[in-house]
């Protein structure tokens, strides 16, 4: 029988879970320090749901946290070595808070893909991480299309029209949840690498047509410039409105230092992104799977 216990996620922890999601996970979760100590100044975690294992010494030596959504648990684990007894302890938490589902998500060709295949798991869809290297030449700035104009955001005045912009262009994509606005806060304009000069929306006269939220890099993903969030309403679709932004979105970001720029995308997505992406310039560097187990 194990002699790990289990407790909360202390803000003394971060270093040392960090240090776990980059030795199960490598190049795919650099975690760091800092990202993990902001959780606790995110309104949205709850504290009962990061949960780290420890040896007889107060040794951190695994972590997992859950996200509950409707029936639903989202569990994500670092806990190289004890992947299993984990997931063991991760799946009965969120049996007891009700769900009948438990998802995860990591990259393909793990060893966790295996293990989780043996509890009864099942691949049920996948994304990609793309990215594009332009080097030291700037990426040239893009057309815009007629009567659209791309500004800088301006915060908080554009917050909520940007908000509602992401709520409705991602509303018919596959597992969108709609969220609170001051849910949204905490993952976008309170997040650490938040630059409100990185983020652009596009305008149709007094009305937002679309909008790209970018970052100086990713959290889990340092060194390169990342495009987090990209989405145009569906009346201003087809018109070159995303392309746009999106081009635009390099050029801001390579004029900040990064030379590679990437984002996620959704495989199977319905509303051409992903050509979009390849028509300029963008190629897949990695997959991800998100596996499910009916409880």
């Amino acid at each position: 029988m194990s002699s790990l216990r289990l407790r909360q996620l202390r803000e003394e922890d971060a270093d040392d879970v960090a240090r776990l999601f980059v030795a199960g996970w490598g190049d795919a979760r650099q975690m760091g320090g800092d990202e993990i100590r902001q959780w606790f100044h995110n309104e949205s975690f709850r504290p009962e749901n990061m949960i780290v294992l420890v040896d007889d010494d107060d040794r951190v030596v695994g972590y997992f946290d859950m996200w509950p959504e409707e029936e639903s648990v989202d569990i994500d684990v670092a806990a190289p070595g004890i992947w299993d007894e984990a997931l063991d302890h991760a799946e009965n938490r969120a049996r007891a808070l009700g769900a009948k589902t438990v998802r995860t998500f990591f990259t393909e060709g793990h060893e966790f893909g295996g293990r989780v295949a043996d509890r009864g798991y099942r691949a049920i869809r996948s994304s990609w991480t793309m990215e594009v290297d332009f080097g030291v030449e700037a990426p040239a700035e893009p057309v815009i299309p007629d009567g659209i104009e791309i500004r800088t955001y301006r915060h908080p005045d554009d917050e909520q029209a940007v908000y509602d912009v992401v709520q409705e262009t991602f509303a018919d994509h596959w597992d969108f949840h709609p969220e609170p606005i001051e849910q949204w806060r905490e993952f976008t304009v309170k997040w650490r690498n938040f630059d409100p000069d990185l983020w652009l929306v596009a305008w149709d006269g007094d009305q937002v047509a679309g909008a790209s939220l970018n970052y100086p890099e990713r959290a889990d993903d340092p060194g390169h410039g990342f495009v987090g969030t990209l989405g145009v309403r569906r009346p201003w679709r087809r018109r070159g409105i995303g392309e746009a932004l999106l081009r635009r979105a390099f050029a801001v970001l390579h004029a900040r230092g990064p030379r590679k720029v990437r984002l996620s995308v959704d495989a199977d997505n319905t509303t051409g992104a992903t050509r979009l992406y390849e028509r300029v310039g963008m190629s897949v560097l990695r997959q991800s799977n998100t596996w499910e187990r009916i409880l």
